[in-house]
C-alpha cells in the first residue's frame, strides 16, 4: 500500500467535503484555504486530531474575506460550514479568545460532540448544530 502525507490525507478529505457541500460542484482554490465554488468563497480548515473531545480552530483576517467558514472536525462526516456572520460575531466579540502569539487571531474550541464552540470568557459558547453538515446551493 502506498504511503499518503498527511498533508495529501488532509487536502483529500477537504475535496470530498467541498464537493459534498456544493453536490459535487468544482472547488476552485481562490486564496490561501479560500476555495470559490461557483459564486460563493469558503474557507476551509481542518483539524484532524482533537485534544481530548475538543478540536482548536482559529479565526484570522484571512477567514474573515470569505462568505462561509468550513470546520471539518477529524473526518469528512463531522463538519460545520458556518456563514460568516456567525464568524464575525465570534471574532469581534469583546472577550473573544486571544492567540497568544499573533493579536489578530482568535482562538475557538468545537466540541463536535455538543455541537459547540467556545470562543469567548467567561464560557461563551455557540450552538452549531444548525451548521452541522450544511450545504450551500451553488450556482
Amino acid at each position: 500500500m502506498a504511503y499518503v502525507s498527511s498533508a495529501s490525507k488532509r487536502q483529500m478529505i477537504k475535496d470530498e467535503v467541498l464537493s459534498a457541500i456544493s453536490g459535487g460542484a468544482s472547488a476552485v482554490i481562490y486564496g490561501r484555504e479560500i476555495y470559490r465554488l461557483g459564486s460563493t468563497t469558503v474557507h476551509a480548515r481542518y483539524c484532524s486530531s482533537g485534544s481530548g473531545n475538543y478540536y482548536k480552530f482559529n479565526i484570522n483576517p484571512n477567514t474573515l474575506r470569505a462568505d462561509f467558514e468550513l470546520w471539518i472536525c477529524g473526518s469528512r462526516d463531522h463538519y460545520y460550514l458556518i456563514p460568516m456572520s456567525v464568524i464575525e460575531d465570534m471574532y469581534k466579540h469583546p472577550t473573544a479568545y486571544p492567540d497568544n502569539h499573533h493579536p489578530k487571531i482568535r482562538v475557538v474550541t468545537v466540541d463536535p460532540y455538543a455541537h459547540s464552540a467556545g470562543y469567548a470568557s467567561p464560557s461563551i459558547t455557540r450552538d452549531l448544530s444548525p451548521y452541522f453538515r450544511a450545504t450551500l446551493r451553488v450556482g
